[in-house]
């Protein structure tokens, strides 16, 4: 989730850096602001392509899985109970990260509110402010309708199976 923070202060970058006029910024300056913005895209993109999608190659890299002793434990859990209580913790810490921050952002929203004149994309604080809701929004929904996201795996997951078991046979 920390990855979606980084969009709103990429996109004031990108704001910053476009928005000078041809007549105060030189080309050089543009051109500039054009290769830093394509260098961070490409690292961005790098990084949570690694971390995201190629996480066996960074555990085989870094060497993660070697040296320890399997050992098995065994619980008596049911699959959807533990997915219900891992959609609870996933959730209730997405809230508890966001809140805080979110009612900053509402606080920094309405004080610049006056110096922006009332205009929602003109404050800065107003991305944030989105991110921050959409979040909050997400966590608490996880928190509270967490049956409702475990019957959407399991319906998930058994047409995947279903699947997998038409293409072997």
């Amino acid at each position: 989730m920390q990855s979606l923070i980084a969009i709103p202060q990429f996109l004031n970058t990108m704001e910053y850096f476009f928005s000078a006029s041809p007549i105060t910024g030189s080309a050089l300056s543009l051109l500039n602001g054009l290769s830093y913005a394509i260098i961070l895209i490409g690292i961005y993109v790098l990084i949570i392509r690694y971390t995201i999608f190629k996480t066996d190659w960074v555990i085989n890299k870094l060497k993660l899985d070697t040296g320890y002793e399997d050992e098995r434990l065994e619980f008596n859990i049911h699959r959807s109970t533990l997915l219900k209580i891992v959609v609870m913790i996933i959730g209730g810490w997405l809230l508890i990260d966001s809140l805080p921050i979110l009612c900053v952002q509402v606080f920094s929203y309405l004080q610049g509110r006056e110096q922006y004149g009332g205009n929602f994309t003109q404050n800065p604080a107003s991305k944030y402010l989105i991110i921050y809701s959409i979040k909050s929004t997400i966590g608490y929904f996880m928190l509270t309708c967490s049956r409702m996201v475990v019957n959407f795996i399991e319906v998930r997951r058994r047409k995947s199976v279903v699947i997998e078991e038409k293409e072997e046979g």
